[in-house]
């Protein structure tokens, strides 16, 4: 999980050429995209766009698993909500009949449920909401990958964003990843212990997770304590900063800000109009 929310260094255009504010806008756009759209038709580009991205940016393949684990850590409320997608007034752009169509289904006449399974237009919001999120995730590692937290932070600085808001941000980008390390340091500590935590019995994993949640509540503690010393020497509060890198935009920055922001704003345009990326 570290590398997938860090940066490393390159000689493509994505790292040598493109202003981090241009990174900035491409992936704010994408992200507000893939919250709009519904229809994988519609969020099939973006990905693809990312992926190519990725390729020129020589992302290595493995960080993607970051997708497929984070898609089975999220099964139950996506397979929740899937089979909450039966009723033929939730598709108002598909063919309602054919979209309703039953594959497995049950009708439940009580709490207001209706009618519960997969249908072949549950399964295409399904599609859409797997495409939605390896979309996001895929520009997001494109995006840290490329862009070293310095120059975003910096960006940020420029464009008159408070301190506050750019220290938080700096934190998370360096607190995830940290955090993630220490679970792992400790998990593998506790494994040449003998600790196991696999078991079906709620009171047992219960149990069993102390030996990870005491250390893991001492170490945050530890880390709180060094950010604020850390925030304190670096002078975090005592006034002004002062940005290290402008906003100085070439023509190819300027040409792709032009390109995304007017694409966003035909994006709302069609939405409103045709019900363009609904279902």
């Amino acid at each position: 999980m570290d590398s997938v929310f860090s940066y490393r260094k390159g000689t493509s255009f994505l790292h040598t050429t493109l202003h981090p504010f241009t990174k900035m806008v491409m992936f704010l756009v994408v992200v507000i995209l893939s919250g709009l759209w519904l229809d994988i038709r519609y969020l099939l580009p973006l990905l693809a766009t990312g992926l190519v991205l990725a390729y020129i940016a020589r992302v290595p393949a493995k960080l993607f698993l970051f997708i497929v684990l984070a898609l089975g850590l999220t099964w139950f409320p996506t397979v929740r909500s899937t089979v909450a997608q039966a009723r033929p007034e939730y598709f108002k752009v598909l063919d309602p009949e054919w979209a309703s169509t039953g594959i497995l289904t049950i009708n439940v006449p009580f709490l207001g449920l209706d009618r519960l399974g997969l249908t072949y237009g549950s399964l295409y919001w399904l599609a859409g909401r797997v495409c939605r999120f390896a979309a996001v995730v895929t520009w997001g590692i494109v995006f840290l990958y490329t862009t070293p937290i310095s120059d975003i932070a910096n960006t940020l600085y420029a464009l008159r964003v408070p301190p506050s808001v750019v220290f938080v941000v700096q934190i998370t980008y360096k607190f995830i990843p940290y955090m993630a390390s220490i679970i792992n340091q400790i998990q593998d500590a506790q494994k040449l212990r003998g600790w196991n935590l696999r078991t079906l019995n709620l009171v047992k994993v219960f149990k069993r997770s102390l030996p990870l949640a005491n250390p893991l509540m001492r170490r945050t503690a530890m880390i709180v304590e060094q950010v604020t010393i850390a925030s304190q020497i670096r002078g975090f509060g005592s006034g002004k900063v002062t940005p290290l890198r402008d906003l100085t935009l070439s023509w190819l920055d300027k040409l792709i800000i032009v390109l995304f922001i007017g694409g966003l704003i035909f994006a709302f345009i069609a939405m409103a109009i045709w019900r363009a990326g609904m279902i």
